[in-house]
């Protein structure tokens, strides 16, 4: 018998010395002393607020050549979005403060890394607790793993993300 804590417990230790706030691990994060031997993956949400929540750039980042991922309205509340340059930051926030967004169901390690990989050591996985939202209003809230700001503050201005804006800006830089 094995005196190690569950993948949950293991995954929720980790400590974050910037924020008090616990946070998921990706495979290239751990260290060889540290792990204890891969577990099974369990499949959970990832909530997204920028770039993502397009369909064919989630596809494009998971290398998938099926059809679009399935993706669903959400939320999370306590946090705050500012911006990166062109991009959204994920910051805590006020407790009541909404962002919103699209979650998906990842279902693998592979998947995890090639978002964590895309996303830049600017961002770190964090847990958190998604509202699925349905036509009135919240469906049902879950556990599960966004992509918060790991950068310094002073990086960061003030504004939103708009994906159809992004998406213009995007097809006019290409242009260039």
């Amino acid at each position: 018998m094995t005196d190690k804590p569950s993948l949950m417990v293991r995954e929720f230790l980790v400590d974050d010395s910037k924020n008090t706030t616990k946070r998921y691990q990706t495979s290239f994060e751990r260290s060889v002393e540290e792990s204890w031997p891969e577990e099974a993956f369990q499949r959970h949400y990832c909530f997204f607020y920028g770039t993502l929540m397009d369909p064919d750039i989630l596809s494009r980042v998971l290398k998938s050549s099926k059809k679009p991922p399935i993706m669903h309205r959400a939320r999370v509340m306590g946090y705050q979005v500012k911006l990166w340059g062109l991009y959204p930051a994920l910051l805590d926030g006020e407790s009541l403060n909404p962002v919103d967004g699209m979650a998906y169901e990842l279902r693998s390690q592979t998947q995890l890394d090639r978002l964590a990989t895309y996303e830049t050591e600017q961002y770190r996985l964090q847990a958190c607790l998604i509202d699925l939202l349905s036509d009135d209003g919240v469906g049902k809230t879950i556990e599960g793993v966004t992509f918060v700001w790991n950068g310094e503050q002073d990086e960061l201005k003030e504004g939103t993300f708009n994906l159809k804006q992004w998406k213009k800006e995007e097809q006019l830089r290409a242009l260039d």
